[in-house]
């Protein structure tokens, strides 16, 4: 992510030229929340508001780029485009998505010298704000007295407010950090500033109507595996009423975006970010009444559209659905499952009947499907009559396998269940009793692995028990948070061994290890974050939690096939408009009756493309990119040469240097090289490319059109000219590692003086390895560079990992030219 120059798709000015300055922040590293959006969605409200802002994130860092940092003595928050720490901005925006993250943020705060609680940090420091999917459920970081670890917190939807507080603080950056986030509040719903003791109401913000300007859409390409992957939302919040789903209750109600408003975006975000393939975002994708038309129309737009969560009735009980799936390429099924048992899923407020399950599964192993993925929830309350139909279903499905498929994988994802707040289950009793889940995981282990299925338990024991009372507990918390941060204690992938039993024995030091928390809440329990108004009311959430504990299940408001549906009176829905589009919900199924047949004409001609070869020219700024920023940059920049070629393009992809064998080889490189474009119509994209003006000119696109690479074949070339520089505090005697290097390659040869550098000598056998064919290098107290006529056989990657570390790649620059094959 830190690379030695900044990205040009932040747009950003100098940054001792902006008026303003936002750090963008994600509590896990970057390659953990690559593919989620929050860090994007922010950058865009920022950026749509304050266009001349200079804009920057930072992500949790790994553990060996902590060491390293703290060896250097560089604070852990540090932007990685400006390298400028905490106290540098006017404003940050703090992400949390999920429990665990926020062990974290004290960590981050320690190790930045940035002081942690609020009311200690002076007007020097810029307010640091936290919002995200689990703002919710964020209590610790807020003390009893109404100090906090941020300045303030922001609950609910942001589309609509976030550019809005962004401004205000710009606006009135000559008043003290106090004044402007009271000004901000005032203007921005949702936003709750930190020391307003005793409490001050706060009303959870709620998008009412989204449409196509609320998507995401402009935003940077940052260097991962995900560049070429952009995700679409096509609907907020869930229908459903699950007891345990804390998204289904912060996240109501459901909204749908209309299917112009989807189409339209989808247009635009594969021009704006040079996207070949589109993940479709929804708590439940399939729940969507034109899914059907969006999968056709989608997959004319985009080389692959993916889609994940999806209800397990909804597949099952819409014509046509599972088939419209598997004829675009779905592969593998997640179905959430939830209960071992229909008591138990009667409980969890699951609405899925045990037949539907089995029909769905029936079909589901009639088709051409790889893997199947069922997830379950285990409650703590199973009991011996849950165990032995969940056996019997096991046993039905192993029997089902083998007469259909046996050749199918089916993975049995098995979660604990935790309680957490503003959900009926908040007022359950916690299991935090190893000895209360032997009885449970074991059997339930063993049934799956018996018959033959793979079993996965989703967390450790450690985590649960941390996510769990970091979730439920009070705001004594904080002072937890605080002590086992400067103890060491963080989560990177997992959390830091020993934090549990820690955490676990401060609150009983403490007195918080209490049936009060432990056991069943009632309605008048003193939960955490009560202030903040959230549109279900607590009334209904106790209600549902007694409907639990009946074994009650009375359904979801969404109107089916079976008709229309009835609200539940949960409270969320604004309006009897808003309530009747969630109650008078239909599927739309296509009208032509040969959709299925136009779907899969749609995706085998695909399958069939065949993609045409370009040489171009790429400047210095790719250098060390990943592959896939790569390839949405340059499709990016031959959609904004000629935007005709939108509906046509499918996928730009480099493949010369980053096929399978030579990413083995080559690192850093810029220069010459060839593209693969995969498009509907091969040639009106040859007549685009060879006549069209806009379309090869480089103040445009970014990059040089060069010609046809006719002839090509993917990572195949005779020779081609390299020139390499590499800074000598690294690579130290590079040159002599150089010779050294291709000696023990079985390459004889020696170098001689000559003018200014030095010149390899090559006998005929060595040009027979096409290894080296020719060369020279300088080296100076300044650098080592070094020109050379290579062949297939040069592993420049690993001449440069013969220096010891292994990402010293990065810090090559590699010009590429007069490549032949």
């Amino acid at each position: 992510m830190h690379l030695p120059r900044p990205n040009p798709t932040f747009r950003n000015p100098p940054f001792g030229a902006a008026g303003f300055r936002v750090l963008i922040v994600r509590l896990s590293p970057f390659r953990d929340v690559d593919r989620s959006t929050p860090h994007l969605f922010l950058f865009q409200a920022v950026r749509r508001v304050l266009p001349d802002a200079y804009v920057d994130m930072a992500f949790f860092p790994p553990r060996h780029d902590r060491e390293r940092l703290e060896r250097a003595g560089i604070p852990l928050l540090v932007g990685m485009q400006s390298f400028h720490p905490v106290k540098d901005f006017d404003l940050l925006l703090i992400s949390n998505s999920y429990t665990l993250e926020l062990v974290n943020l004290p960590h981050l705060l320690l190790r930045s010298s940035v002081p942690l609680i609020a009311s200690q940090r002076d007007e020097s420091w810029p307010p640091l704000i936290l919002g995200g999917s689990n703002a919710m459920a964020a209590q610790a970081i807020v003390a009893e007295n109404g100090d906090s670890l941020v300045d303030a917190l922001f609950f609910g939807e942001g589309e609509e407010h976030v550019g809005t507080l962004a401004r205000c603080l710009r606006d009135h950056a000559g008043l003290d950090k106090r004044c402007r986030l009271a000004r901000a509040a005032a203007q921005v719903k949702g936003l709750w500033v930190a020391g307003g003791w005793p409490e001050r109401p706060v009303e959870k913000a709620v998008l009412d109507v989204p449409g196509a300007d609320h998507l995401l859409v402009d935003y940077p390409l940052l260097s991962g595996a995900e560049a070429g992957t952009a995700r679409l939302q096509i609907s907020f919040g869930c229908p459903a009423l699950c007891s345990f789903c804390f998204e289904g209750y912060d996240r109501k109600p459901y909204r749908e975006v209309s299917l112009r408003a989807i189409l339209a975006t989808a247009h635009r975000l594969k021009q704006a970010q040079g996207c070949e393939t589109l993940e479709l975002y929804s708590f439940n994708f399939n729940t969507h009444r034109d899914i059907m038309t969006l999968l056709l129309e989608l997959n004319r737009l985009f080389d692959r559209v993916g889609f994940k969560s999806q209800r397990v009735d909804v597949l099952h009980g819409t014509p046509g659905l599972l088939e419209t799936e598997v004829i675009a390429d779905k592969r593998t099924f997640t179905l959430g499952v939830e209960g071992i048992s229909a008591r138990m899923r009667a409980w969890l407020h699951k609405s899925l009947a045990s037949d539907v399950i089995v029909e769905l599964l029936k079909r589901l192993l009639g088709q051409k499907v790889r893997e199947i993925k069922l997830f379950y929830i285990l409650t703590g309350h199973e009991g011996e009559e849950d165990l032995a139909e969940f056996r019997d279903f096991v046993k039905r499905l192993k029997t089902l396998r083998q007469r259909r498929n046996p050749g199918i994988r089916i993975i049995f994802s098995v979660g604990l269940l935790i309680r957490m707040p503003f959900t009926p289950l908040r007022y359950d009793r916690l299991f935090l009793d190893p000895a209360e889940w032997r009885e449970i995981i074991g059997p339930v282990k063993s049934i799956c692995e018996t018959n033959g299925f793979e079993f996965r338990l989703a967390v450790p024991w450690e985590e649960y028990c941390s996510s769990q009372v970091l979730a439920m507990g009070g705001y004594w918390l904080h002072e937890a948070l605080i002590s086992l941060a400067e103890e060491g204690y963080c989560y990177d992938k997992r959390l830091s061994p020993g934090y549990w039993e820690t955490l676990r024995a401060w609150m009983v030091a403490h007195g918080h290890w209490t049936p009060s928390l432990l056991g069943e809440k009632g309605p008048d329990y003193p939960f955490a974050l009560q202030f903040v108004r959230s549109n279900v009311a607590p009334t209904f959430l106790y209600e549902q939690y007694q409907q639990a504990k009946r074994g009650l299940d009375k359904g979801y408001c969404l109107g089916s096939e079976a008709g229309p549906g009835r609200c539940l009176g949960c409270g969320a829905c604004s309006d009897d408009v808003q309530r009747q589009a969630i109650t008078g919900h239909r599927m739309h199924r296509p009208d032509d009756e040969h959709y299925l047949a136009r779907l899969q004409e749609v995706m085998q001609v695909k399958r069939r493309l065949e993609p045409v070869y370009v040489r171009l020219r790429l400047p210095p700024l790719v250098a060390g990119v990943s592959p896939e920023w790569m390839n949405a940059w340059v499709l990016r920049g031959l959609l904004a040469g000629c935007p005709a070629l939108t509906d046509n393009l499918l996928s730009a992809r480099e493949s010369l240097f980053t096929t399978r064998e030579n990413r083995r080889r080559y690192a850093g490189f810029y220069g010459e090289t060839v593209f693969a474009l995969k498009a509907w119509d091969s040639v009106a994209l040859v007549h685009t490319l060879t006549t069209t003006e806009g379309s090869s000119d480089e103040k445009v696109t970014g990059f040089e059109f060069l010609s046809l690479a006719e002839g090509f074949e993917p990572g195949r070339f005779r020779r081609m000219r390299l020139s390499l520089t590499l800074p000598v505090a690294d690579f130290p005697d590079a040159g002599r590692r150089l010779l050294d290097f291709l000696r023990a390659a079985y390459v004889p040869c020696n170098v001689r003086w000559e003018g200014s550098g030095y010149r390899f000598d090559l006998p005929a056998k060595a040009l027979k390895k096409r290894v080296l064919f020719q060369g020279d290098y300088e080296q100076s107290a300044d650098g080592f560079a070094a020109r050379l006529v290579v062949g297939p056989k040069f592993d420049l990657h690993g001449f440069l990992r013969s220096f010891g570390e292994p990402d010293l790649h990065r810090l090559a620059r590699v010009a590429i030219s007069d490549v032949e094959w």
